[in-house]
């Protein structure tokens, strides 16, 4: 059943196939005035009919819609099939897809029911009756969520790092978008990172991928989470085009790409129409998304490109940054299932990438290099090989330490474990004691929210940096001038977990200087020398 702290509907819409007219909204209750053109083709993108059920989030104007699809079978005259789909638009006022998912459970009991009988409305009228916002109040009243009472209990927020971007109630929704976030982590594995910057710079990103759908809407509202600037730097940046976040539009198809075409800020939807990715000037990264249908024996990643054909991977650093965050993810989801707590002064030596309570990140101290294990089997299909700089340089760097560790890998080593470090607790996370009466999803919702806090913090630390640099490079400069282009060292760009050697990760660094500080900088290409001479 919905929750009775369940945001109020402001459109409930039945929808069914008509074979004279295809599409048609069969039935409808919503507020005076609210236009419910299209919303039969967001509910019902292409390739719907293969799956039994589905659940589809998308945005119609000022408000987010949630859609359930339910099919079954039939006689010849409905071509063997008959399907439904009940959907409802809540007010974005609410927040990020306007919590419309705590309505989804209901939804699917409703298209269930009423796709035995398209005739029988009573249990869509009984549902309006419930949870449809008071039309006598022409929705002004019901449009800003309401004040929690002072007299219940408050809720606490999710994360220290960044609260306002993740919440999780008493109890958690099977449904909720950000269960998903492990499931992420699997499917995309080191090209998240890459992925998250481009969503940083606030880019066009656009999914493309099969039915279910559900699966590829929960990404984009993921992405858009990860991708938020925490609050407590929005007053250290200068511009507020990139503070203002990313547009989740979650599901589109080709009925939306005028409104695509007219938005002038960047934004992350998903679809199924495979047309959208051949109109090269409307996204700036295309993710292709593997068919969930495809039974292959290895893993299948997905291809992310630029609209000019060019493939993006992640970096052999990205790479790195994701063992080290696989293996803490993975910890905690077997301590959350077997109720084991990971002692920091653990000593033994086991494989560190094979032994999961192992510490995540190996001390400076050790012999072995931080190096020396790169991506293997399918994910070296996916991470750029080393390059000829970097191996030149990391020999350079052996050679004069006669063979010591190399104190930039020690560096490294500490920058990803702080990252790491007393990330929040469960209880932390949800601000209440968890039962199986009350969550049935700890182990998903404690992952979900440490992969917030944890890029919450990346982003802290690429851009508490750069302001940095910037307040240093205006410090130096002549009083009542500033520096027309900042200074970056490439020390500058390994110190925030990126590729110094990498041409996409400079790029990078001169985009976020630009979109978050609007001013322009310059990569020092430092290389390594010797007797003058430079070798990489």
């Amino acid at each position: 059943m919905t929750r009775q702290d369940a945001p109020p509907v402001a459109a409930l819409f039945q929808v069914i196939f008509d074979q004279k007219v295809g599409y048609t909204i069969s039935w409808k209750q919503c507020l005076p005035g609210l236009d419910l053109d299209g919303v039969e083709y967001q509910c019902l993108p292409s390739g719907l009919h293969s799956v039994r059920e589905d659940l589809v989030y998308f945005v119609l104007g000022e408000y987010a819609g949630v859609s359930a699809f339910v099919q079954e079978e039939a006689d010849k005259q409905h071509r063997n099939a008959s399907f439904v789909a009940v959907g409802a638009l809540v007010s974005l006022e609410y927040g990020r897809l306007g919590k419309s998912w705590m309505h989804a459970e209901a939804l699917r009991s409703l298209a269930n029911e009423v796709v035995q009988d398209v005739e029988n409305k009573q249990p869509l009228e009984q549902f309006w009756k419930g949870h449809g916002v008071d039309s006598k109040s022409n929705g002004t009243a019901s449009a800003v969520p309401k004040t929690p009472s002072t007299g219940g209990p408050e809720r606490k927020r999710s994360l220290s790092d960044a609260p306002e971007s993740l919440t999780f109630g008493r109890s958690v929704e099977v449904d909720h978008p950000a269960l998903s976030m492990p499931a992420l982590v699997t499917t995309l594995g080191p090209l998240l990172f890459p992925l998250y910057r481009q969503a940083l710079l606030r880019k066009r990103i656009l999914l493309i991928g099969s039915t279910p759908v559900q699966p590829t809407c929960n990404y984009v509202y993921d992405l858009s989470v990860l991708s938020d600037v925490p609050r407590s730097l929005r007053d250290s940046i200068s511009s507020h085009n990139g503070n203002n976040g990313i547009e989740p539009l979650f599901n589109v198809g080709v009925f939306d790409i005028t409104r695509l075409e007219s938005l002038e800020k960047g934004w992350l939807a998903c679809t199924t129409d495979d047309i959208l990715g051949e109109k090269k000037k409307l996204y700036d990264i295309l993710v292709e998304m593997p068919t969930s249908h495809a039974a292959s024996g290895h893993k299948i990643w997905p291809n992310i490109r630029t609209p000019d054909g060019e493939v993006v991977k992640a970096t052999q650093r990205d790479f790195r940054r994701y063992a080290s965050l696989r293996r803490e993810l993975r910890r905690l989801q077997r301590g959350a299932e077997n109720g084991m707590h990971y002692r920091d002064d653990e000593s033994d030596t086991a494989d560190y990438d094979h032994d999961e309570s192992a510490p995540l990140v190996r001390p400076p101290t050790e012999t072995h290099s931080v190096h020396s294990d790169g991506p293997q089997g399918a994910e070296a299909a996916i991470v750029e090989q080393v390059t000829w700089s970097t191996t030149a340089y990391q020999s350079f760097m052996w050679w004069t330490s006669a063979g010591e560790k190399d104190s930039s890998e020690a560096e490294e080593s500490l920058t990803d474990q702080a990252l790491l470090d007393d990330l929040p607790d469960l209880s932390e996370l949800s601000g209440q004691h968890h039962s199986e009466d009350h969550d049935s999803h700890p182990g998903a919702q404690r992952l979900a929210a440490t992969l917030v806090a944890y890029f919450h913090r990346v982003t802290g630390v690429i851009l508490q940096t750069l302001a940095n640099i910037i307040e240093r490079a205006d410090d130096d400069a002549a009083e009542g001038y500033e520096e027309d282009a900042i200074e970056i060292s490439e020390d500058d760009l390994r110190r925030i977990g990126l590729d110094a050697w990498n041409v996409r990760d400079r790029a990078f660094v001169r985009d976020v200087m630009k979109l978050y500080f609007n001013r322009q900088s310059v990569i020092e290409d430092d290389g390594v020398r010797m007797c003058g001479v430079r070798i990489c």
